[in-house]
């Protein structure tokens, strides 16, 4: 299978048309730390005949052995280098390579993971097996994005914004499959324009930012969360990121305060449509997901 990147490219006006058929599935949605409903952030995109993890927070590992799919992957994409979005790279590169070594996957990132990877690989390879000298380097081996550029897996194109946070952070759009991921971010003009007319998979870490400075620590609650997908003419708010997940109903209705149209929380498990097949379901349905 062909897996191939542009660096620094701009995004294409007509990028190459993919199957109806694609979707997202939900490994884990809790801020921080795995929560009793599930891992920290991570997502399986499937589309254009590829695997894609996106993120790959603290007990996204353990789920996707559980699942049976953790043996599926084609790339790894990892939005930023905070613990809850990287923290299981190390435990996936371990099984990458023992007991059977498998072939290595591109982990696509901005380009300050890379310390943390290799000093990842300092602290936990094992100098006396070949195998696990350098896990990271040698399972995953990282292919940096510069954060504002476009790159390709495939045929799926993926375009890049600098999110407002405190470490370099890359919100994401597919745009053949109508998806933007805020990753973590405050709300941002960019943002807005960044994500027109998507699907939108959004961050919403805090109920509302009562007592918090979202422009210092870049977060969104679920009214900043609701305000994004009004603003962007969202078909469908997917919010996640949360917290403290036993907070996500409250969340999600400061959000439906201010947004109208389909919403619903991320919860493990949750499979999500994408691609022209869905848009067009959503449209003849016109009713909110709930």
């Amino acid at each position: 299978m062909s897996i191939h990147h542009l660096e620094s490219a701009p995004s294409t006006s007509n990028p190459v048309r993919l199957s109806p058929v694609a979707s997202v599935e939900v490994i884990g949605s809790s801020a921080g730390s795995p929560q009793q409903s599930g891992a920290a952030s991570g997502y399986l995109l499937r589309a254009a005949g590829l695997t894609i993890l996106v993120d790959c927070g603290p007990g996204v590992v353990s789920a996707l052995a559980a699942s049976g799919h953790i043996g599926d992957l084609d790339a790894v994409i990892v939005s930023h280098e905070h613990f809850d979005h990287s923290g299981d790279l190390m435990a996936l590169a371990y099984h990458r390579a023992f007991p059977v070594r498998r072939r290595p996957l591109p982990l696509y990132a901005p380009s300050s993971l890379r310390r943390t990877l290799e000093r990842f690989d300092e602290l936990f390879g094992i100098p006396t097996l070949e195998d696990l000298k350098a896990p990271l380097r040698t399972q995953l081996p990282i292919v940096d994005v510069a954060i504002g550029s476009s790159f390709t897996i495939g045929d799926l194109q993926v375009d890049t914004l600098a999110a407002s946070h405190p470490v370099p952070t890359m919100s994401m759009r597919f745009p053949q499959l109508g998806l933007v991921y805020t990753a973590d971010t405050a709300l941002t003009p960019e943002l807005i324009r960044f994500s027109q007319g998507c699907t939108l998979l959004a961050e919403a870490t805090y109920v509302t930012a009562h007592g918090r400075d979202f422009s210092a620590h870049g977060h969104m609650s679920g009214i900043e969360a609701g305000r994004l997908a009004v603003e962007a003419d969202s078909p469908l708010l997917v919010l996640t990121h949360f917290a403290d997940p036993r907070e996500s109903a409250e969340t999600l209705a400061h959000s439906a305060e201010h947004f109208a149209g389909p919403l619903t929380r991320a919860t493990p498990g949750m499979m999500i449509p994408l691609g022209a097949r869905a848009r067009a379901e959503r449209a003849a349905a016109s009713v909110p997901v709930g």
